[in-house]
Order: structure tokens, then C-alpha cells, then sequence
């Protein structure tokens, strides 16, 4: 049992390291899939994240500061 323990951590760590750095040292077929897995997971994990639905704060500084710019214009 603890051999099957062991075994499997160290399947486990290799199988991060594949994934993490795989395609900068692997020869061209398994720095691919290296790549792709890597990619895959990522879109899954961001696939879980909310769409951010940020303004522009320029364009809403900007905004402003026109209509700042026309009130004061528009009192002279």
C-alpha cells in the first residue's frame, strides 16, 4: 500500500511538470501535447470565472471631464 502511495505522488509530480514546463524540454510531439493540455486546462479554469464587465475608467473620465469643460464654457 505505501509503494502504491509513493508511486502514485510521484506519477502525480511528473504529471504536473509535463504539464507546467513539458513543452520547453520535450522533443516536438510531446511538447504539443504538453502545450495543448496546458491550454485546455487553462480555458476550463477560466471557463469558471466570471466575464469581468469593466468600464473604461479613461472613457468615463473623459466623459466627465467634457462635460465639465462645456458648463464652464457654457458660462462665460
Amino acid at each position: 500500500m505505501r509503494s502504491l502511495k509513493s508511486l502514485l505522488t510521484v506519477g502525480f509530480i511528473l504529471g504536473l511538470i509535463f504539464i507546467w514546463i513539458g513543452d520547453s524540454f520535450l522533443p516536438k510531439p510531446l511538447s504539443t501535447v504538453s502545450r495543448n493540455t496546458r491550454t485546455k486546462i487553462n480555458n476550463v479554469l477560466l471557463g469558471f470565472t466570471p466575464d469581468p464587465k469593466i468600464k473604461n475608467p479613461n472613457r468615463q473620465f473623459e466623459e466627465k471631464a467634457e462635460d465639465t469643460e462645456a458648463q464652464l464654457r457654457g458660462y462665460k
